[in-house]
């Protein structure tokens, strides 16, 4: 390794992959090539929809990122948006069905003008057509992400690539120092491998990593 970070930078900013610099929101979302997404062009689109769609992706693909630039993207226009993320059943019955409950809640409260971000639909299961239709009656917008396949029409299937995770990883704090030091595109493609193509997990193996390889310089 021909270098790894100083003190002062490893105060300064810390691993650079911490979940403060890659939650949802943080990074913009970005397509299979590694560019920036036209969040803009989508919303228009969903307004084409009639302002109900869904973002459909496997684990880890950056549907939830997409969720909430789009979501932020539809306040800066003057949408009132209302968010809900369902929880697996697997996490807890109780919890899972208070998701529930919560989601159909929100869009029965909401009306026209608004819309309803959900991440998680899979989780509505058979409710997920009540929720839909519940959506229609009231006239408000519903975004949702979701694994599986919906009534819903697509708006985006989000897919992953290494070039995707470069693209992220180059937006990372600090980048300009560690990138191709600490962290190599060698680094970034094995981690995509090992990882099923999933994002999230990618970055947090990158995290590990660039962890153990900052520790001589930090201990």
């Amino acid at each position: 390794m021909d270098a790894v970070p100083d003190r002062v930078f490893v105060d300064a900013i810390g691993n650079p992959f911490a979940t403060r610099h890659t939650r949802p929101g943080r990074v913009e979302p970005l397509d299979v090539h590694g560019h920036p997404r036209d969040v803009s062009g989508l919303l228009d689109r969903l307004a084409e929809l009639g302002g109900r769609a869904a973002i459909r992706g496997h684990h880890g693909s950056g549907k939830t990122t997409l969720l909430e630039y789009m979501s932020q993207s539809l306040e800066a226009r003057g949408t009132v948006v209302e968010r809900v993320r369902l929880r697996a059943w697997r996490d807890g019955a109780v919890a899972a069905a208070y998701d529930l409950a919560a989601a159909f809640s929100v869009i029965l409260r909401c009306s026209a003008g608004k819309t309803v971000c959900i991440d998680g639909w899979e989780q509505m299961g058979p409710a997920a057509a009540a929720a839909a239709a519940l959506a229609r009656v009231r006239g408000c917008g519903l975004v949702v992400t979701t694994h599986r396949a919906t009534r819903l029409p697509i708006l985006v299937a989000c897919n992953t690539s290494p070039a995707l995770l470069a693209g992220i990883v180059r937006r990372l704090p600090g980048h300009a120092w560690w990138g191709s030091v600490v962290i190599r595109d060698a680094d970034i493609e094995a981690a995509f491998l090992k990882n099923c193509g999933d994002i999230r997990e990618s970055l947090y193996a990158l995290y590990d990593q660039f962890e153990e390889r900052r520790r001589p310089a930090a201990g």
